[in-house]
């Protein structure tokens, strides 16, 4: 039930982000997968019928809160400098950064979605959005071929676990070092591989 968001009925927008932010609360203490469709409405405040005017299931609840999460993320990212897709990989270290202060920001929510204990529909789409928004920018017009989706596959499924790991372990470095360590050890090899 997608919408142009600039298009979007004020009161749309108000229920669709009251919806998306109780979801946010109730998977901090409750695994997403036992949640119920009765639990979100309750605590947005809306009843379940309201609820069906806007999403088939939570699925696609789910799928909505992380787009409008990578929509914050890559406003800030392409707010922040025009020229993403540079070829210098010390370039990349704030937009790095902008990613790691998110995950920070919204710390309980992506702990609970990517940890141990989390969805693994949420897993797969953090990673496709992840790709569209950093990795694929960065690689430039890459090869539409199986090697390079490999190559794509592989970092963007290990930055997704340096972000698990980096949550799960209470932030063991501050973002800076995160964003600054990432982007001088990973991803020069990605780079080395698709401008091979």
């Amino acid at each position: 039930m997608s919408t142009n968001g600039s298009e979007m009925d004020p009161r749309i927008m108000r229920t669709r982000s009251s919806l998306r932010q109780a979801l946010m609360e109730l998977v901090t203490d409750k695994s997403f997968a036992s949640l119920t469709i009765q639990e979100v409405t309750q605590q947005a405040g809306v009843n379940r019928s309201t609820f069906y005017l806007h999403y088939v299931g939570m699925h696609e609840l789910l799928e909505d809160c992380i787009k409008n999460l990578f929509g914050q993320m890559r406003d800030a990212i392409y707010g922040k400098a025009s020229d993403i897709g540079s070829n210098h990989q010390k370039e990349y270290e704030p937009f790095v950064e902008i990613v790691f202060q998110h995950l920070q920001k919204h710390l309980r929510f992506y702990r609970a979605m990517l940890g141990k204990n989390g969805d693994p529909y949420f897993g797969s789409l953090f990673q496709d959005l992840l790709s569209e928004l950093i990795f694929e920018p960065i690689g430039g017009e890459m090869r539409n071929d199986t090697e390079s989706e490999l190559i794509l596959r592989f970092f963007t499924a290990g930055f997704t676990g340096i972000a698990t790991w980096w949550l799960e372990s209470n932030q063991p470095i501050h973002v800076r070092e995160a964003a600054r360590l990432v982007t001088q050890d990973i991803l020069p090899a990605y780079m080395r591989l698709v401008e091979g």
